[in-house]
């Protein structure tokens, strides 16, 4: 087994499809497998830290990327990796009238969170924001954060803290905001990912959501991934 640390996403990925908060039981049985496997497992989300922290305490996980990148609880510390003050960004958008907040913007920093009220929702926010800004849609929420950082430049980081290989970091995601972690590690994507996704993943499994995080963690432990 070549893998020594797992990333996984949590909404679509962990859940039982991408519509859905549900988690998956299969997911959660494979999840337990590659921690007793001694795989270092670190949850990454698109949700705040908060919130993450307590979704990953239950999951029985230590280390959390949130955000989309801009935080990183690792070994009890909390890292950024974004900057800036997205109180006026938060107004400039709101203003557009395409969105309306998320309630977990009250706990976030740097990555806010958006319902679309429009089709065009994220398009306009690109168009108002600039190249300043990420702007991006993770299937549950628009989110909006500081260019440049995404859940890639986080797995990047947390490689070098640890010491470990990208290519000895196995990832698993669903949507286009997973696209940057998949891409720098040995990506897995699950079977209704997105395309961009799929297209940034090294693997693309057969199963949806939650059973197809049970089938890349199979081939994990089966010696299938991470090799140089």
């Amino acid at each position: 087994m070549a893998c020594k640390v797992l990333v996984v996403d949590l909404d679509g990925t962990l859940t039982l499809g991408r519509n859905t908060y549900e988690l998956s039981a299969e997911a959660l049985l494979a999840l337990r497998r590659a921690r007793d496997a001694g795989i270092r497992v670190v949850l990454a989300t698109a949700n705040g830290l908060d919130f993450a922290l307590t979704v990953a305490r239950y999951l029985g996980i230590r280390d959390v990327i949130a955000e989309n990148g801009c935080l990183v609880h690792l070994d009890g510390v909390t890292y950024e990796l974004c900057s800036g003050d997205m109180a006026e960004v938060d107004r400039l958008v709101l203003s557009t009238g395409v969105v309306k907040p998320s309630h977990q913007n009250k706990c976030r920093k740097y990555d806010l969170a958006y319902i679309p009220l429009r089709e065009d929702a994220v398009e306009r926010l690109k168009d108002v924001l600039g190249p300043g800004y990420v702007v991006e849609s993770s299937g549950y929420a628009i989110h909006v954060r500081p260019a440049g950082v995404d859940k890639g430049t986080a797995v990047k980081w947390l490689c070098q803290r640890l010491g470990v290989p990208c290519f000895q970091v196995a990832s698993v995601g669903d949507s286009d905001v997973d696209v940057g972690m998949l891409s720098v590690s040995w990506g897995f994507a699950v079977g209704n990912a997105t395309p961009a996704a799929k297209k940034a993943a090294k693997v693309v499994v057969d199963g949806p959501s939650g059973i197809g995080f049970k089938e890349a963690v199979e081939i994990i432990l089966s010696g299938g991934a991470c090799a140089p």
